[in-house]
């Protein structure tokens, strides 16, 4: 298991000065580092609410329960999530609906550029080449396009940062970053 505080910390900064927040598919990994009013996990399972989590409930994210309706949220997160979604547009558009104007979309999944994938690309070997609940990989400029898709505009993408052992994720070139961020505002 990598130690995520490097990637934690930089979407919570992403997302400091929004007031009511979505943290899809929490239960994995909190993020300790949100200082947000108001958190809101939402995940398919339960677990014990962390003290800066306002509350959480059950739910699927391709279909967002009340109260999460149109224009509610100021940010929704969706750490490692959307690599796992077979219909990812229908999910973004969900999410675009249920944030309010201005608010903003942070999303983090891995890069198929990184140079884990690279090399895993170069052997084929289906032992290490597949990790089993992901359904696709998103290229950069296809995140972006499929945001832009979705109803987001002012999209940029950052760097995750690179796994390296014992000391966790570490700054690295965005290209060839781990795990991509994205951000995208809903105007």
């Amino acid at each position: 298991m990598v130690n995520e505080n490097y990637r934690m910390k930089k979407i919570a900064k992403l997302v400091r000065d929004k007031k009511r927040i979505l943290d899809l598919g929490w239960a994995d990994i909190p993020n300790g580092y949100l200082t947000n009013e108001f958190v809101t996990g939402l995940d398919l399972r339960e677990r014990q609410l962390p003290g800066n989590y306002s509350g959480s409930a059950i739910g699927n994210a391709m279909n967002l329960p009340k109260p999460f309706e149109a224009d509610y949220f100021d940010a929704i997160i969706a750490g490692e999530l959307i690599e796992h979604l077979e219909q990812p547009v229908d999910f973004l558009r969900r999410c675009h609906e249920s944030l309010k104007r201005n608010g903003s979309i942070v999303l983090s999944t891995p890069n198929p550029n990184s140079l884990i994938e690279r090399t895993l690309t170069l052997s084929l070997c289906r032992k290490y080449f597949y990790t089993p609940h992901h359904v696709m990989l998103y290229p950069q400029r296809w995140l972006i396009r499929i945001m832009e898709l979705s109803g987001f505009s002012n999209i940029r993408i950052l760097s995750g940062g690179f796994p390296l052992p014992i000391l966790g994720l570490v700054p690295f070139p965005r290209p060839w970053c781990y795990q991509t961020i994205a951000i995208g505002e809903k105007r």
